[in-house]
């Protein structure tokens, strides 16, 4: 049972200790004065009744209280094992890529497209695997409130052109559409490009084999926005109430197709807070997902 559970128990606990003393005082109290009037008698019995009915209630608040807090607890512990379960399989699935793609340029004389291909596909292989663990690493770094953003100029325009071509270099089938009109930023590169690689490789995973994906950047006022739109199976209402939660990941674990660490949002949002940005998940039309991300333009 995790430490506040335990908190609310002591604390109930407590309580209840504390109101069967003052019960026990009143009702020797009310012993004492045997020769008060009937009415001072009847008030003082109304009196003790009507704190046994505030007592009940609260009794009960406390418990629903806890109940809930366990249950949450229990929610959380089984999204942690799930966690481990599919890092270990993210783990494996990169590194089996990339060992096949090594043995298969080692063994045989292929032309130069398919060795260019099989490299290709070993440094995606060994992108996700480097994102895996950097989430990991930066999951880990927020739970001890060890980031602080340190602002310098990021070529954002460039980065994205880089990163629409690398993204189309390793999923040959994905469209990607980029319309920047915003050439530099005021934030952290780090962070800023963990935000990037998170989005744009969940919209990738999730899109299917034909990926299509929109990116838009331009300035609103004091911030400047980013909208991400892929064309997948899109998330329900109740899930964009979760996704940016810690271990959480869309669909259950009998449905979910793909797998995942339940990681990536959670940074993401994470990094965004820290810019003192926001960031939100809406429908796509005709169909898919829209991220809308504001950053302060921080000049």
């Amino acid at each position: 049972m995790m430490i506040r559970s335990k908190i609310l128990i002591y604390l109930l606990a407590f309580y209840v200790l504390l109101q069967f003393v003052w019960w026990g005082y009143q009702i020797i109290d009310l012993g004492a004065l045997a020769d008060q009037s009937q009415e001072d008698t009847s008030r003082r019995i109304i009196m003790i009744i009507g704190e046994g009915g505030v007592f009940i209630l609260i009794l009960m608040a406390g418990f629903w209280k806890i109940q809930q807090s366990i249950a949450k607890e229990i929610q959380l512990s089984q999204r942690q094992n799930n966690f481990m379960l599919s890092v270990t399989h993210e783990l494996k699935t990169p590194l089996t890529s990339i060992q096949l793609a090594l043995q298969t340029l080692k063994k045989r004389n292929l032309k130069a497209e398919d060795q260019a291909d099989l490299i290709a596909k070993a440094l995606g292989a060994n992108q996700r695997l480097s994102s895996l663990i950097d989430n990991i690493i930066n999951a880990s770094r927020l739970e001890s409130n060890d980031f602080t953003p340190r602002l310098e100029i990021f070529p954002l325009k460039t980065f994205l052109q880089n990163k629409a071509t690398e993204l189309k270099t390793t999923h040959k089938q994905a469209s990607i559409i980029l319309n920047c009109a915003v050439e530099i930023m005021h934030a952290d590169t780090y962070m800023l490009e963990t935000i990037f690689n998170n989005l744009l490789e969940n919209a990738i995973k999730y899109s299917g084999d034909n990926p299509k994906l929109e990116i838009l950047v331009k300035k609103n006022g004091k911030f400047t926005e980013i909208i991400i739109s892929d064309q997948g199976p899109g998330i329900t209402a109740e899930e964009k109430q979760q996704i940016f939660k810690k271990f959480y990941r869309v669909g259950s674990e009998i449905s979910r197709s793909q797998k995942g660490s339940g990681l990536g949002l959670f940074i993401t949002s994470e990094f965004i807070q820290l810019h003192k940005g926001r960031i939100k998940c809406e429908n796509n039309k005709p169909a898919g997902t829209k991220f809308i991300i504001e950053l302060p333009n921080g000049e």
